[in-house]
């Protein structure tokens, strides 16, 4: 009988051993867990820390495991979800997932908010952006004219260790791949060549952003691009209040709203200080801010004044005006004209 103890003891702990085994490894558990590996990050470390958070039973049987596979973790950021066991956990170790920051360009946004969003993130320090948006080397290498336009408004993902030139690259990739299909083929409406004389695609773009900042109201985008191209043919400035907002940007003045005399600032990207189309675009526009200036409604509009959640059009300055009177001395609801 003494001579059994030993053999029972030992047939004990390889049933213990098998039970905590098949418990981690044959039987699905819910796990919910994001997990970093560290370069250098030792695979009982791992182990370790996915008993701390409770995604395996025990420590021992996984390691021997993974030592009798032979398996070596790589570092990265992972995420699991579901039902999965131990063994599938581990394995995905050995595959190795970059760690993923994520930056939004959202319609509407301008350099100045991109410069602002990326270096919030630590993927570009601050000011870089905008000194990026100046190096003709690295526009040449996108093979853009300039970097303002050319940011697809999207949700990006890119490795944590991606530079501030990389990250740029990726909404700039998206654009073409998004944008560059429309212009195959594209016949411009003749207003659209009568306003632009040659039409590229930089001016289209130019003026999707103005739309882009005048409404975010679908319907109203052809109406404002109409507006802009009628006063472009007639020789009128274009007076739209954003181009000042961001002449005033491009001078390093932050203006949250405009007064008397503001109008009146000296600068290529004021519409009220100069003719025709600013040089670059005002802001990184949407799908459907473009489409609007390719093509535009056909109108004899020549002004628009903001509504509520709308805009008023108007043929003549005597319209415009009555409808301003209107609007802001009764809050009358007046329809479009």
């Amino acid at each position: 009988m003494k001579k059994l103890l030993p053999f029972l003891a030992v047939l004990l702990f390889i049933s213990t051993f098998i039970t905590y085994a098949l418990r981690d490894f044959l039987f699905p558990k819910e796990v919910n867990v994001k997990l970093k590996i560290k370069k250098g990050e030792s695979v009982k470390q791992v182990i370790e820390r996915l008993k701390e958070q409770n995604v395996i039973s025990h420590v021992l049987p996984v390691y021997i495991w993974v030592k009798l596979k032979k398996l070596k973790v790589k570092e990265g950021c992972y995420e699991f979800s579901g039902k999965l066991t131990a063994g599938e956990i581990l394995e995905e170790f050995t595959k190795g997932h970059p760690c993923l920051v994520s930056f939004t360009i959202r319609p509407g946004d301008d350099l100045f908010s991109v410069d602002k969003t990326l270096s919030q993130t630590g993927i570009c320090s601050k000011g870089e952006v905008l000194k990026l948006s100046k190096d003709k080397d690295f526009l040449k290498k996108l093979n853009i004219p300039f970097l303002e336009g050319y940011l697809f408004p999207d949700t990006y993902k890119v490795a944590q260790e991606a530079n501030c030139r990389k990250a740029l690259s990726v909404p700039v990739k998206e654009f073409k791949d998004r944008v560059y299909p429309l212009f195959e083929g594209y016949n411009p409406p003749p207003l659209v060549k009568k306003a632009l004389k040659k039409v590229t695609l930089p001016k289209i773009l130019i003026v999707a952003s103005i739309i882009e900042k005048e409404t975010s109201n679908e319907k109203e985008k052809p109406l404002i691009a109409s507006v802009i191209y009628n006063r472009l043919t007639k020789g009128m400035k274009l007076q739209c209040d954003p181009t000042v907002f961001y002449a005033y940007k491009m001078a390093g003045i932050e203006k949250k709203r405009l007064h008397r005399g503001d109008v009146d600032f000296p600068s290529p990207y004021n519409t009220y200080y100069v003719r025709g189309l600013p040089p670059t675009p005002i802001c990184n526009p949407s799908l459907s801010s473009i489409k609007a200036a390719m093509y535009p409604a056909k109108t004899q509009y020549l002004y628009f004044v903001a509504y509520g959640n709308k805009h008023l059009f108007s043929k003549s300055y005597n319209q415009h005006l009555k409808l301003i009177r209107e609007i802001y001395r009764y809050g009358k609801a007046v329809r479009n004209r």
